[in-house]
């Protein structure tokens, strides 16, 4: 029997992906095996062999680097297409890898702390209404969390609204795992975390939710104001900065000090979660 017809690339998407997988199979890695060494699932690098994603930046060096390709993986992808969604996800990642303090109040627990089991919970349930690739989306989020531990090490400062360690978002076991994950994170000496109990909060305003305040090291800070789906809008008018900033200022005096704060999760935490 003739062994198998080899269907050749027809783009250097393709052409990428195979190598990829070429590279691998020379390894006698799984895709599970793979991902685990660039910290990412089987099924997600099963879409990069498959032509169906390219990986961003900061993944593509750890697959160079684990396949032994010698910096051609890294060469080639900027040649490579790359869907509105993708580009955007680059953008924004390389974006927020320059700043120096990174400030945010949130209704759920911080992106840039969440456990994945967390933000896959919290991703699914949008998935119905936005669409997406919930791996795709689930794995860029872990990917961002590698900036606190960047060339820029940024200060990362939290305002979380009370509902975001009660409202139910996942099971309770994820929910335990995330809260401890938190108090955790917590004791990083850049990260701080404040809790913005329902009696402190003077203020209802649901936009600046949808804000992080990136600062740079020329002393520019920029807002980013999240759409509804993926993609969203910069803010470099300092007017409309200064207001940004001026109002989580606001929210950050009303909130609990970071002692309370980390007392007020443990209280939750055993309480509801144990």
């Amino acid at each position: 029997m003739p062994a198998p017809k080899r269907i050749e690339p027809t783009n250097l998407n393709e052409w990428f992906g195979r190598k990829i997988r070429d590279l691998r199979d020379a390894r006698g890695w799984t895709q599970v095996q793979l991902g685990e060494e660039v910290r990412l699932s089987g099924s997600r690098i099963a879409q990069f062999e498959r032509a169906e994603d390219v990986p961003p930046q900061d993944i593509t060096e750890l697959l160079d680097e684990a396949l032994g390709a010698n910096g051609l993986l890294v060469e080639i992808r900027p040649f490579l297409s790359r869907t509105p969604y993708q580009k955007w996800a680059d953008e924004f990642v390389g974006f927020e890898a320059k700043a120096i303090r990174i400030q945010q109040y949130t209704y759920v627990v911080p992106g840039l702390l969440q456990t994945r089991e967390y933000a896959t919970a919290l991703l699914a349930a949008g998935i119905p209404f936005f669409g997406g690739d919930l791996d795709e989306k689930v794995d860029l989020r872990m990917a961002r969390q590698s900036v606190l531990d960047g060339p820029n090490h940024p200060w990362l400062r939290c305002v979380m609204d009370e509902s975001a360690i009660l409202r139910a978002v996942c099971p309770p076991d994820v929910m335990h795992d995330q809260l401890e994950h938190l108090l955790k994170e917590c004791e990083r000496p850049r990260v701080r975390v404040q809790v913005l109990p329902f009696s402190r909060n003077r203020m209802v305003l649901t936009g600046i939710g949808l804000a992080t305040l990136w600062t740079f090291a020329d002393g520019q800070t920029v807002v980013y104001k999240e759409g509804v789906n993926a993609g969203g809008v910069f803010v470099t008018d300092p007017r409309e900065v200064s207001l940004f900033a001026s109002v989580y200022d606001q929210l950050q005096s009303d909130a609990l000090d970071t002692d309370a704060s980390k007392a007020f999760i443990r209280k939750v935490l055993e309480e509801n979660y144990s």
